[in-house]
C-alpha cells in the first residue's frame, strides 16, 4: 500500500467503507472514502482507485483540457454581433433622447429648430471630414435628418 500527503492509497473500496463526495480528490483517478464513523469516533479515511489504469496518459488528458479551455473563452460570433447591435440602438436612443430635449428647450426659448438641426448637420459632416477619424465613412449623402 503507498500512500500520498498522509493518506493510504487502496485499489478497491474495502468492505463497509464508501466514497466521500463531502471533500474534492487531490490525486487523479482517486476519490476520497471513508469507513462511515464520525471524526469523533474514530474515522478513518484513504484515497480509492476509481479511474481505469492506462487508459489515460497525462498528454490525452492535457489535450482535452485545453479543448474545454478554449470552449469555455470562445465567444459564439452571433453573440458578439448581437451584443454590438443592442450597444449601438441603446447609443441611438441615447443621442435621439438628448435631441429630442434640445428641440424642446428650442420651443420653450424661442429659438429656430431648423437652425439647431443645421448647426448638427454641420456638426456631422465636420466630424466625417476630420483626418483623424479614418474609420468613418465620408459619404456625407448618408447623413439625413428630417422632421
Amino acid at each position: 500500500m503507498n500512500a500520498y500527503k498522509g493518506w493510504s492509497l487502496i485499489d478497491k473500496l474495502p468492505e463497509g467503507w464508501r466514497i466521500d463526495k463531502s471533500a474534492g480528490s487531490p490525486l487523479c483517478g482517486y476519490e476520497f472514502c471513508t469507513n462511515g464513523k464520525s471524526v469523533f469516533n474514530g474515522q478513518q479515511r484513504a484515497l480509492v482507485f476509481v479511474g481505469k489504469k492506462g487508459t489515460e496518459n497525462k498528454e490525452q488528458t492535457h489535450f482535452i483540457w485545453q479543448k474545454e479551455k478554449e470552449k469555455e473563452n470562445s465567444v459564439d460570433p452571433a453573440y458578439a454581433k448581437t451584443l454590438n447591435e443592442l450597444a449601438r440602438k441603446t447609443f441611438e436612443q441615447k443621442m435621439l433622447n438628448d435631441i429630442l430635449v434640445d428641440l424642446m428647450i428650442c420651443e420653450i426659448e424661442g429659438w429656430g429648430k431648423i437652425d439647431y438641426i443645421q448647426s448638427l448637420k454641420k456638426s456631422i459632416s465636420g466630424l466625417l471630414k476630420n483626418k483623424e477619424i479614418k474609420s468613418l465613412e465620408r459619404n456625407e449623402n448618408q447623413i439625413c435628418l428630417s422632421f
